[in-house]
């Protein structure tokens, strides 16, 4: 049996639909308004994009350039649909220092006023390298003060909401602090090891670790796409043969037929390898990122501890 409704007023009726729908464009508008309100932030890399998360929460929207290890950020170029995201952010955060050098161009093409830029290479300049190492993401103590420029500029863009962003601060320190406790770990298991790299991208994490890092010179040649001389090849292969270090680290993302050589040295050599990364693992957060490495490090090393 159907019921039929019967408005004793047409007009009562047809009110009703033209507030009902009234409502409808006020509800609309008003997710419309919310998603307007959100902060556009548009990092170039997502161990910053996961950082300005963590801080801003609900009440950012962003959006990582680069978000997978399987990208070279070296070779990443921009495109329309970056510069427009640039174009329409309210604050940009970057590495800074030459390691994202391709956002100078699109920022410069797409300024916008009032947007405001943060570059880890300013906020952490007093902690940077004396070789201007730019890989500056491996380094804890820069990342929490950039994260510290991320929430004045959040504050004074959204000031009604900064409360909230300093308790986002507060939370990105706490998430740190596993990732110093793992530091401690391998330092306690690993002290004083003697170490090189393919490429100096993890070269911070191995100050912090108080590591030597030997070789420097051929990290930095194959970081620039310059051919280290003949000699200091031969160093740099006859120290892994000879277990003149207890680690090579090598970055995942370069390669080449010098990076390939060092690496099966090295494990011909029986002299562990780890790879690791300038971007994070998709869906990891920067902790989560951090910790990963530092425990396939400690496992490397307890692997090579084994007798074969």
């Amino acid at each position: 049996m159907i019921m039929m409704l019967a408005f004793p007023d047409s007009s009562f009726y047809r009110r009703l639909v033209a507030m009902i729908s009234v409502l409808g464009l006020l509800s609309t508008f008003g997710m419309a308004s919310a998603d307007e309100a959100r902060i556009r932030v548009v990092a170039a890399e997502s161990s910053y994009g996961s950082m300005v998360q963590t801080i801003g929460g609900e009440h950012v929207e962003v959006t990582s350039l680069l978000d997978s290890p399987d990208v070279n950020p070296h070779e990443f170029k921009g495109s329309p649909r970056i510069g427009r995201q640039l174009q329409n952010a309210d604050l940009v955060v970057m590495n800074g220092a030459g390691f994202d050098g391709w956002m100078g161009p699109l920022l410069e093409g797409t300024s916008q006023e009032g947007r405001t830029v943060v570059k880890a290479s300013e906020a952490g300049s007093a902690m940077i390298m004396a070789d201007n190492n730019w890989h500056l993401f491996y380094s804890p103590r820069i990342m929490l003060a950039t994260a510290s420029h991320v929430t004045q500029a959040l504050s004074q863009q959204d000031p009604t909401h900064e409360r909230d962003y300093r308790h986002g601060l507060v939370q990105f320190r706490k998430e740190l602090l596993p990732v110093y406790d793992q530091v401690q770990q391998l330092i306690a298991k690993y002290p004083n090891l003697t170490v090189t790299a393919t490429v100096p991208v993890y070269n911070y994490m191995i100050q912090l670790l108080g590591y030597q890092n030997l070789y420097h010179d051929v990290q930095f040649a194959s970081m620039r796409n310059s051919q280290p001389s003949a000699r200091q090849v031969s160093e740099f292969i006859q120290g892994l043969k000879q277990h003149k270090v207890r680690l090579l680290i090598y970055n995942r993302q370069v390669h080449n037929r010098l990076t390939k050589n060092e690496v099966q040295s090295a494990r011909e050599a029986g002299v562990p390898v780890v790879g690791v990364s300038a971007i994070p693992l998709h869906g990891d957060n920067y902790a989560q990122w951090q910790i990963r490495q530092l425990k396939a490090i400690e496992k490397a090393l307890d692997k090579a501890q084994k007798p074969s």
